[in-house]
């Protein structure tokens, strides 16, 4: 299981997402350092065969990912402890096709992040097709229930950001609760950490304290989910 404390940065994007800045990976070890960090866990959003979603690095570019870390990996040791891993939504479909278990068997991956942006609701079709007001209504139930079949599955060592399948809700309601409880319930029984993400605490919506309330118990982790050098070490 993944174990953090203050000396560990974890949840750390890279330029490759599309949505981070633009600087090489090794500035933010620098900025690690220059923190006295223990380790620094790389989490960049993974990419899917066919490259069929956005605000993602490429299939193509994950194998320079994987080669660009691993030799920084080397060249740090005794430094600071890299670690290489990719935050990922799950998926049915490619869990059928075996796309999960081919980047486990990965030796230079160390872990895979659950973040679940979105959900699969048919063959090949998405939860961010639907309308604003299908959004605010059923996002919460259609991300809840593949977050839970993602902890179910054992692919993942960690749920990043959890409370935010309730971003769209302006309330809290007793089916958000209902929710809320069934994700707690799966991840304290498959002994998977939940991630307190900082990212999300600077958001409106985002954070849900009610969600927190609820998983008192549960093994929890500090995500910085970092997408510029100056998240990092805060």
């Amino acid at each position: 299981m993944i174990v953090i404390t203050e000396k560990d940065l974890f949840h750390v994007h890279t330029y490759r997402c599309g949505h981070a800045e633009e600087v090489e990976d090794e500035a933010y070890i620098k900025r690690a350092i220059e923190h006295n960090a223990r380790s620094i866990w790389f989490s960049d959003h993974a990419p899917f065969p066919g490259n069929p979603f956005g605000s993602r690095m490429g299939i193509e570019q994950l194998e320079e990912y994987l080669t660009t870390l691993c030799a920084l990996k080397e060249r740090y040791k005794g430094v600071i402890d890299i670690h290489i891993g990719l935050e990922i939504e799950y998926f049915p479909s490619f869990d059928k096709e075996g796309y999960y278990k081919k980047l486990k068997a990965d030796e230079r991956m160390d872990f895979l992040l659950l973040g679940q942006h979105m959900a699969e609701t048919g063959d090949k079709e998405y939860s961010f097709s639907w309308d604003k007001e299908r959004l605010k209504k059923e996002e919460y139930l259609v991300l809840g229930n593949a977050v839970i079949d993602g902890i179910k599955s054992g692919y993942f060592d960690a749920v990043a950001h959890p409370d935010r399948v309730f971003r769209r809700l302006k309330g809290w309601t007793p089916e958000a609760e209902e929710m809320a409880n069934r994700i707690v319930k799966a991840a304290k029984e498959h002994n998977i950490p939940l991630e307190m993400n900082l990212y999300s605490m600077r958001q409106k919506n985002l954070y849900r304290p009610e969600f927190w309330e609820l998983a008192e118990g549960c093994d929890r982790i500090i995500g910085l989910d970092a997408h510029s050098v100056e998240e990092v070490a805060e």
